[in-house]
Parts: C-alpha cells; sequence; structure tokens
C-alpha cells in the first residue's frame, strides 16, 4: 500500500531537515509511520539529493517517490537570491549601494546559474507528483541584517531587493518551460512577509513565484501573524511549522516541540486556511520544518510530527 493510500485528512509533509544523512527509504520509512503524505527534500551535499545530481539518479529517486507516493512539496534549495555579485563583494561596495541591481544578474552571474540549475532539479524529481506542480525554495540571502519593524529600509536592502527580483525574473522563463514555481521563504535579511513584498513589487506579475512562510521568522521578528497573512493574502503557497520560546531581550528563539513554546500555532494555521480557502483551496498543506541538521541534540523528526499532529488535531 503507497503513502497517498494511507493518507490522513490532513495533508502533512515535512522537511528532510529533520533526519540529516537519512536514505531515501529511510524519509519513506518515516513519512509511512507518520503519515506524512509530502516531503521537502533539501538539496545538499551528503544527502540522497544533492547538487550536480545526473539523470539518472535523478529519475530513481523520483521514480521511488512515486511508487511511494509521496508528493514532493518542494526541492529545498540553498540560493540566494538577493546574494551581491562576487563583485560588489570584491569591491566592497564602493560602485554604490544600486550598482549590482542596476546592472542585473547577467550571463556570469552564478547565483542565477545556480537558480537555474535548481529549477531544473525541482522539475526532475517532481515528476511523479499528482496533480501538484513542482516547487523549488530559494532564500532572499542578501547578508545584510533585517531593518527593524517600522524602519525604513536602508539602501543597501532596497538594491538587494531590486536584485532578487531580477534574478527571479530572469528564472521565470526556464520555471514556466519546466512547470516550476519558485518559492520565497520568510528568512534570514527578509524574515518578515514586509520584508519579502518589497522583493515582490519587482517581480513580473506573470513570474511563476511565490512565498513559504515560515511561521517562526516573522513573529521572532515583531509582525502579528494577522499582518504576515494580511502581506501573503495574494502569494502564500504554504507554512512550515515550527516552535519555541523566545530569549528575553532578544529575538533569537530556542527550539520545541511542537506545542511546547510560545508561536500560536493553530491561530496561524486558521490564518493560513482562510487564504487558502480564498484560493479555492479546502485542505492546505501543513509542513513540519524541524532543524535536527542544525541543532542535533532535538528528538526524531518522528516525535516532532506526532507532537505536531496533536496540536493541531490530526
Amino acid at each position: 500500500m503507497t503513502i497517498a493510500a494511507e493518507r490522513a485528512t490532513m495533508p502533512l509533509a515535512f522537511s528532510t531537515l529533520g533526519c540529516p544523512g537519512d536514505s531515501l527509504a529511510q524519509v519513506i520509512d518515516t513519512a509511512r509511520a507518520t503519515g506524512a503524505t509530502g516531503i521537502e527534500i533539501r538539496a545538499a551535499e551528503g544527502q540522497f539529493v544533492f547538487p550536480g545530481m545526473t539523470a539518472a539518479e535523478r529519475a530513481g529517486v523520483a521514480r521511488e517517490l512515486a511508487g511511494a507516493g509521496l508528493t514532493v512539496l518542494a526541492l529545498a534549495s540553498y540560493v540566494q537570491v538577493c546574494a551581491p555579485l562576487e563583485q560588489d563583494r570584491h569591491d566592497g561596495g564602493s560602485r554604490g549601494p544600486g550598482a549590482a541591481a542596476q546592472g542585473g544578474p547577467g550571463a556570469n552571474d552564478p547565483v542565477l546559474a545556480d537558480l537555474l540549475a535548481a529549477v531544473d532539479l525541482a522539475a526532475d524529481l517532481s515528476a511523479g507528483n499528482a496533480g501538484t506542480g513542482a516547487q523549488v525554495r530559494v532564500f532572499p540571502g542578501a547578508g545584510l541584517k533585517p531593518c527593524g519593524p517600522g524602519e525604513e529600509p536602508s539602501a543597501e536592502l532596497l538594491a538587494a531587493d531590486l536584485l532578487g527580483a531580477r534574478r527571479l525574473n530572469a528564472a521565470a522563463q526556464r520555471a514556466r518551460q519546466r512547470g516550476v514555481t519558485m518559492l520565497l521563504e520568510t528568512h534570514d535579511s527578509h524574515p518578515r512577509a514586509a520584508d519579502i513584498v518589497r522583493i515582490l513589487a519587482h517581480v513580473e506579475q506573470d513570474a511563476p513565484v511565490k512565498v513559504i512562510w515560515d511561521l517562526m521568522h516573522p513573529w521572532r521578528h515583531d509582525e502579528t501573524p494577522a499582518r504576515t497573512a494580511e502581506l501573503l493574502a495574494d502569494s502564500l503557497a504554504y507554512a512550515q511549522y515550527k516552535d519555541g520560546v523566545r530569549n528575553p531581550g532578544t529575538n533569537t528563539v530556542t527550539l520545541t516541540l511542537p506545542g511546547d513554546g510560545e508561536l500560536p500555532l493553530l491561530d496561524m494555521r486558521q490564518l493560513v486556511a482562510g487564504i487558502s480557502a480564498a484560493h479555492g483551496i479546502a485542505d492546505p498543506w501543513v509542513s513540519l520544518e524541524w532543524e535536527r541538521a542544525w541543532h542535533p541534540q532535538l528528538p526524531p523528526v518522528a516525535e516532532a510530527l506526532e507532537s505536531l499532529k496533536q496540536v493541531l488535531g490530526a
């Protein structure tokens, strides 16, 4: 029996960030044991999916996933679309904050090359998706400190917004051809929806670009969930669930099992459900991003999935 045949009412997924080093067979076993029917596949060296995979390797992974009835919710790439051009790194910003953005990504831009490669990898691995298009996660990754709530973004941040959008626009044709949606995650230099929408303002209207709402990052940077949902109402792809306790006087968080922290996960799920319903999606994905790769002391991902199901009443 496939995982799809056993699926629970809530479409549950998890990122392989939570089980670093596991083989594809082990990931499938975890999905079957927990009732998950989707995975976010981390593309990194040493994992069963990695940049530079051969066509045969890609086909083999896609075949096993399709045979298990597992949906590839997204390829979790590490492409940073707002990263400065290498020339700007070497110049130390001497050309001014807008120079890279005005020049735009060129044929020799390694970030654009990595983005195009990630689009192709996502398309190849998602070949067995039933009724779900391929998606690839990208980070903003400007290497800059985000502006605070109510603050005006710096000239450097505004230039990074434009550069990121231009790379997404440059990759849009390939993404459309391969049936891939590029997903910007609320993360790093752009942790809130208010930061992400600055990038989206420069993205071409027909470009296949949406947003992953990592529930923790806007929250820990003092953007209310209601405000995040309002800003992402037209661009949300899905949400990543996690939990934690905010460290006093900072915007850092100590991670906990879902339900043991301070994030209002049930309220957040309702906000996500409201956005999805407005777009005709009755049962949106619930995806756990369990950061065991970075915090090996955390319990196994299967335990975190069970905790998340209990919190959400699944």
